[in-house]
């Protein structure tokens, strides 16, 4: 007999492995930094190309895709995250407190997610309005776009950072 998923199933759980994957990089990344000498507020400020946005950016847009997918699709009420990490320990304060929000939402809120795949989720971004499905929201919105930033995160290890693939733990 097959289970039928929920928006909970394919959400939540996955934002809080791509979080704990997160703090493995930045994990990694610091221990590089430190073996080379490299301070690590410059680690935080990597980034691919100079007209993109730097790691700092890649995992506070992560964590707000991850808590907004939990407010817009199941109508919660989560803290506030304030964009403002600069450093390295603030990185991992936002990671944690990110997880610790999703681990309340699974203990707490898991049945908020039902029946939502039909309501409608409005999203606002750069001033132009943008109606979903919370199903359709889910699948080509906030799946796409927190995996996007870890990934961008991943990527962070062009500057020199030792890391393969099986370690990122995704």
């Amino acid at each position: 007999m097959a289970s039928s998923l929920t928006l909970f199933d394919i959400t939540v759980p996955l934002f809080r492995k791509g979080m704990t994957t997160l703090k493995h990089i930045l994990e990694k990344g610091e221990a590089y930094a430190k073996e080379n000498g490299i301070s690590t507020n410059d680690f935080v400020n990597w980034k691919l190309a100079e007209d993109m946005k730097p790691l700092t950016f890649q995992i506070q847009t992560a964590s707000n895709t991850a808590k907004n997918t939990c407010v817009r699709v199941a109508k919660l009420e989560l803290a506030v995250l304030d964009d403002n990490e600069e450093t390295l320990e603030d990185l991992y304060k936002r990671i944690d407190t990110t997880i610790a929000l999703l681990d309340e939402v699974e203990e707490k809120h898991k049945a908020a997610f039902e029946g939502k795949e039909d309501s409608e989720v409005v999203l606002v971004t750069r001033g132009t309005e943008r109606k979903f499905t919370g199903q359709s929201y889910v699948q080509t919105f906030a799946i796409p776009n927190f995996y996007f930033h870890v990934t961008t995160a991943y990527t962070q290890r062009s500057e020199p950072t030792e890391m393969n693939i099986k370690e990122t733990k995704l």
